[in-house]
């Protein structure tokens, strides 16, 4: 058998492309805010980076697609996004790091409460370490006077602490802390209450505790915002652009599940195997290394994937790409109900990452890595048998169907977060990902590629990439904040239990609307086929009557024509 036949018959390079891609993937996503913070970023600046990162991936997704659709270059296009993505990366993992000074407190003695340490800091200095006491995290102070060096442990969580939030918008920091002095280090002091000393603030745990940057460290913030989002929607818009590759070698758009599985295995292979090696050499660089090693594996693997490209192709492509087509694209009903359902799961998705795992970080912060660990072992499990078996499942249900089972996924989902009391237990809920994202994936990629028009496969793949990923998780973000911060964590997840189960019962009626209308149609046209049969069958057995009659007389003209002859 002939080697190119075996790979194309059982899509050997494409599986090996999914299984590279997302091994690169697993390699570096997981630990870009992890490297963010440990460069000096501080969590408002993360949060801010996360929040424009889905809006840029909603405005280039599309386009991209588009690029793709139009000139049919899918692997180059592929090739050059994660090039630009791998020369991102290496430079933002060295980059110099943002220097910050340690905290400055002063030690000053109050006739109310004793000594105490007067300090300016951020609100997340009384909170991070505080919660992880048990964990072994703990406040330390390191003090001078007159050349004696006084250091000492305390903690953040006495009632007596007063924290002062300061209205000037002007202010380098958040918060004025006055945090008193305990026993048994309080004994040592002298009883002069004119002593004072020079301290700084310091956490067990590093990035907990830090004070004012050094002068000229804005320009390193920004570089390394910018690199992260740009680098992230690449590499995101890469993802949009590989389904499309996979859509153009399939001979099946429903064959995409069994391909798409390689790539999670090779994404949790990769994450497992990156950690257990930055846990042995403790260099972060393990991380950017693996990624290029491999995203340079996916590239060269990539560039021998043999595209459908055959020539009437490439003519109604021609014909139809154009902004006509485009805007026609966008105002059909059926993509806008596709397009609409995309956005309410990206907006669930926004809401479960990354606030889930903060959630669980708070209530049980001594084992929340634990915790997400075993979560995240569930999930791409769960996600590995949905990819298999999609295509049987969707192919039994159908689309619309599998899109509300989707809807009472997310619902179950956010309720196990709400209700289950013990975190360890969110473990179960957690094969629900089975749903949440096996069946959606291959249900939104077989989708799009199946009412997109001619020539507009890879472009609607993009926009509902950018629909999804972008838009909806950024909106579902910003919704998730404000319920997160303002109000209480857990409500958040009761909001979005009620409203999936909403969605549900809109789109089950959709459904069903849509499904009596076709019933109508069919029933209709038969009525009308029988009818045109009747009809027909009515004409041919008139015409053989006639016809009938017709040879009948012309056997009795014959007769009396043999008659007369006889007389």
């Amino acid at each position: 058998m002939d080697l190119s036949l075996f790979m194309n018959r059982y899509y050997l390079l494409l599986k090996t492309h999914y299984l590279l891609f997302y091994s690169a993937y697993g390699a570096i996503i997981p630990i870009l805010n992890l490297t963010l913070r440990a460069h000096g970023l501080s969590n408002t600046e993360i949060s801010y980076s996360n929040i424009i990162l889905p809006f840029l991936i909603f405005f280039t997704s599309p386009l991209l697609g588009f690029i793709a659709d139009h000139s049919r270059r899918f692997i180059l296009t592929f090739n050059a996004i994660l090039s630009i993505t791998i020369c991102l990366f290496l430079i933002m993992f060295f980059l110099p790091t943002v220097k910050s000074h340690h905290i400055q407190a002063d030690m000053r003695h109050d006739n109310q409460h004793g000594y105490l340490l007067i300090f300016c800091a951020s609100q997340e200095v009384a909170t991070k370490c505080a919660t992880r006491s048990e964990c072994g995290c703990s406040y330390q102070a390191r003090c001078v006077q007159d050349k004696t060096a006084l250091n000492f442990t305390f903690t953040m969580s006495s009632i007596s602490i007063e924290k002062d939030l300061k209205d000037d918008t002007k202010s380098t920091c958040e918060i004025d802390y006055r945090v008193p002095i305990e026993e048994p280090f309080v004994k040592s002091l002298p009883d002069d209450k004119s002593f004072e000393a020079k301290c700084e603030i310091v956490c067990s745990i590093p990035y907990f505790c830090h004070g004012l940057r050094y002068q000229h460290q804005v320009i390193y913030v920004l570089l390394y915002s910018l690199i992260y989002i740009i680098g992230s929607a690449l590499l995101s818009n890469a993802n949009a652009i590989g389904v499309s590759i996979g859509f153009s070698v399939l001979i099946r758009s429903d064959l995409i599940g069994k391909q798409r599985v390689w790539g999670t295995i090779g994404f949790g292979l990769t994450a497992f195997i990156s950690s257990r090696l930055y846990g042995a050499f403790k260099k972060e660089s393990v991380y950017i290394c693996i990624f290029i090693i491999i995203a340079l594996l996916t590239i060269i693997v990539t560039s021998f994937i043999s595209i459908k490209n055959d020539d009437e192709t490439i003519k109604r492509n021609k014909q139809t790409l154009n902004l006509s087509a485009l805007i026609a694209l966008l105002t059909d009903f059926d993509i806008f109900i596709f397009l609409s359902i995309a956005l309410f799961w990206g907006m669930c998705h926004g809401c479960m990452y990354p606030f889930v795992y903060l959630y669980i970080d708070e209530i049980a912060p001594c084992q929340s890595r634990s915790i997400v660990g075993w979560m995240s072992l569930v999930s791409a499990l769960s996600e590995v048998f949905a990819l298999y078996i999609a295509r049987r499942m969707l192919k039994f249900f159908g689309t619309n169907i599998s899109s509300i089972i989707i809807f009472l996924a997310f619902a179950v989902r956010f309720g196990g977060y709400y209700f289950i009391q013990q975190p360890y237990h969110f473990i179960f809920v957690e094969t629900m990902h089975f749903f949440n994202f096996g069946i959606l994936y291959v249900l939104m990629a077989q989708k799009a590629d199946s009412i997109a028009p001619p020539g507009l496969s890879g472009t609607l793949q993009g926009i509902a990439h950018g629909v999804s990923h972008g838009l909806g998780r950024g909106i579902g973000l910003l919704i998730s904040s404000l319920i997160y911060i303002v109000f209480q964590e857990r409500l958040l997840f009761l909001v979005f239990m009620i409203l999936n189960i909403i969605a549900a019962i809109i789109y089950s009626i959709y459904f069903l609307l849509k499904w009596r209308k076709s019933s109508h149609k069919s029933l209709t046209s038969s009525n009308n086929d029988d009818d045109e049969d009747d009809e027909k069958n009515r004409i041919e057995l008139t015409l053989e009557s006639d016809e009938s009659i017709n040879n009948e007389s012309v056997v009795s003209i014959s007769r009396m024509k043999i008659n007369t002859d006889d007389s």
